[in-house]
C-alpha cells in the first residue's frame, strides 16, 4: 500500500472527533489535525465566542491509543475553508503522502469500506480527487437521510487534476453532523457557509420540532431532498456503541 496520511480541520467537534479519528487511524501513517479558533466560512458569533476550545479538543483526541500518529497545529491567519484545506494538503505532501485522506470531525469510516476504497484508488491511478457517498445520521443513531452528494475525501498526489467516484457498492461514510444537540446546531448555522440559504425558521420549526413522519428536512435544498428513514445502528462500527448518544431516541 502507498503512504497514506490524513488531515482534519476543526473549529469544534468534541462529540465525534475521537470516533472519527479512531475509524481511520489503523489505515494511515499520520493524522494532521489543524485547529482554527475562527469559523472556516468567515461568519463569527462575536457575543458567543467559539463554542468549544482548542484545549478541550486537544484533550479529547489525545485519549486515542496511538498518539504518536497525531500532528496538531493551529492556524490563526485565515477564515476561509479553501485556505485551510490548502494548508492541510501541503502538510501532508511535505510528509510524503501518496494518498491523502480527508477526514471531517463528524464523519466515521467503516474499516472494511475504507480499506477497499484506498486499495481501489491506488490501483485505478486515474484522478486526483475521489468522491464518496455519505449516510447522514439524523437527530439520533436511529434515523438517517440519504442523497447523491459526493464530497471529495481522498486525494491521489500522483495526479494534479481529475475527479472520480468510489463505487457505491463499497458502502457509505457515516456523517453525524445532524446527530447533534440543539445548542451545537444553532451555533453551526450561525457560522455556516450556507447561512444565508437556510430555510426560514428551519431550526425552530423543522430541526427542534422534528418527529417521525416529518419528511422535508434538508436545511437548504429543494423539497424532499432529505427524507428521514429508519437506520439500523448495529451497522455502525462497534466502537460507536460507547458513544453517549448511542441509546438516545432523539438527541436534544
Amino acid at each position: 500500500m502507498p503512504k497514506i496520511i490524513s488531515y482534519m480541520i476543526c473549529h469544534y467537534g468534541l462529540d465525534y472527533i475521537k470516533y472519527a479519528l479512531q475509524s481511520v487511524e489503523p489505515s494511515v501513517e499520520k493524522m494532521h489535525i489543524v485547529y482554527t479558533p475562527y469559523p472556516s466560512h468567515g461568519h463569527r458569533v462575536n457575543d458567543l465566542g467559539s463554542i468549544e476550545s482548542g484545549q478541550d479538543i486537544l484533550q479529547e483526541i489525545f485519549q486515542l491509543k496511538n498518539q504518536q500518529k497525531i500532528a496538531w497545529s493551529e492556524t490563526h491567519h485565515s477564515e476561509q475553508e479553501g485556505q485551510h484545506r490548502d494548508l492541510s494538503v501541503s502538510l501532508c505532501e511535505k510528509d510524503g503522502a501518496e494518498l491523502i485522506l480527508v477526514v471531517d470531525c463528524d464523519e466515521v469510516w467503516p474499516a472494511e469500506m475504507l480499506q477497499q476504497t484506498l486499495e481501489y484508488v491506488w490501483k485505478e491511478n486515474s484522478a486526483r480527487n475521489w468522491c464518496v457517498n455519505m449516510t447522514h445520521l439524523w437527530k439520533s443513531f436511529n434515523w438517517c437521510c440519504r442523497d447523491h452528494n459526493w464530497p471529495v475525501r481522498i486525494l491521489d498526489t500522483r495526479h494534479s487534476d481529475g475527479t472520480a467516484f468510489i463505487p457505491k457498492e463499497f458502502g457509505d461514510v457515516y456523517h453525524f453532523g445532524y446527530a447533534t444537540t440543539n445548542k451545537l446546531m444553532r451555533y453551526k448555522w450561525e457560522i455556516h457557509g450556507h447561512k444565508y440559504e437556510l430555510r426560514d425558521r428551519w431550526i425552530q420549526d423543522t430541526w427542534e420540532k422534528w418527529e417521525p413522519g416529518i419528511n422535508d428536512v434538508h436545511p437548504t435544498n429543494e423539497r424532499d431532498f432529505w427524507i428521514p428513514e429508519r437506520f439500523d445502528k448495529t451497522l455502525l462500527p462497534k466502537f460507536m456503541r460507547d458513544h453517549p448518544f448511542y441509546n438516545l431516541e432523539i438527541i436534544r
